[in-house]
């Protein structure tokens, strides 16, 4: 009995530890600054690539986050875009999103991990391009805003940043949806960009609307910030005493943005 309740204790103190498992931390961890980013939804799927990972969302059909480590071999690579959007094979059926969803609609199948950030060789940009890795985004939105945000984040990379980037969706209450899938439409975008290197980070909090590409700058936000919108802890194995890199944002640390 008295060695039946010690397993009993072993397996009530390992619950918490189950619970926050997150397996990009144990298949492809090479994505995350001090842990992968835990979230608070269920009904989704952990998906690693080559490049990034992806925690994909069953109910918008769209990914709530996507993780990079954004390299100079990542950006500088030979490959170029070749735009071969398909559905995930690595998703079941019943919760891919799929071409025919978008076809019509006044939406961009919009990156999260951009194909410019997979360049490496042909086979790594063409995973960019699955439909998991899509969001429904206003085209203004994708191609300006948005747009200029990746370009900033691959420049401060080539200057020298070591960047960590987590790329996300949120959906306010009464969001739409589009196609016989209901694929989400978020009401924002988001991205949290961390320096390894400075120590540095910056958030941005983006409505799916067509902005002025000039309004970036109004749009940044602190890591904490968007924890507290979005439910989702970023760094949880981050040290007490470095808590700070989440709870401040100096646009001077960031080229382009003053």
């Amino acid at each position: 009995m008295e060695a039946l309740m010690k397993k009993l204790l072993v397996a009530l103190l390992l619950l918490p530890l189950i619970a926050l498992a997150n397996p990009i931390d144990d298949k492809c961890p090479q994505f995350v600054l001090r842990g992968a980013p835990i979230s608070q939804l269920t009904n989704t799927q952990y998906i690693c690539k080559t490049n990034y990972a992806i925690h994909y969302r069953y109910d918008t059909k769209t990914p709530e986050y996507v993780v990079e480590h954004v390299t100079k071999e990542a950006i500088s690579g030979p490959a170029k875009r070749k735009d071969d959007f398909r559905p995930d094979p690595d998703i079941p059926k019943q919760h891919q999103s799929q071409l025919a969803d978008y076809a019509g609609q006044p939406y961009d199948r919009g990156h999260l991990a951009p194909g410019a950030n997979n360049t490496q060789n042909d086979i790594i940009m063409s995973e960019s391009f699955f439909l998991s890795n899509m969001m429904p985004q206003v085209p203004n939105n994708n191609r300006g805003i948005w747009k200029q945000l990746e370009t900033y984040i691959r420049n401060w990379v080539l200057e020298g940043k070591d960047i960590y980037l987590v790329t996300g969706t949120y959906y306010a209450q009464g969001y739409q949806t589009i196609g016989a899938n209901k694929v989400g439409i978020p009401t924002h975008a988001w991205k949290v960009i961390v320096d390894r290197q400075k120590g540095k980070s910056i958030g941005f909090f983006i409505p799916n609307t067509a902005l002025p590409v000039a309004d970036l700058p109004k749009y940044a936000v602190t890591v904490e910030q968007i924890e507290q919108t979005t439910g989702i802890n970023f760094m949880p194995q981050l040290p007490a005493n470095l808590a700070g890199v989440e709870k401040s944002i100096n646009l001077a640390d960031w080229s382009g943005l003053q």
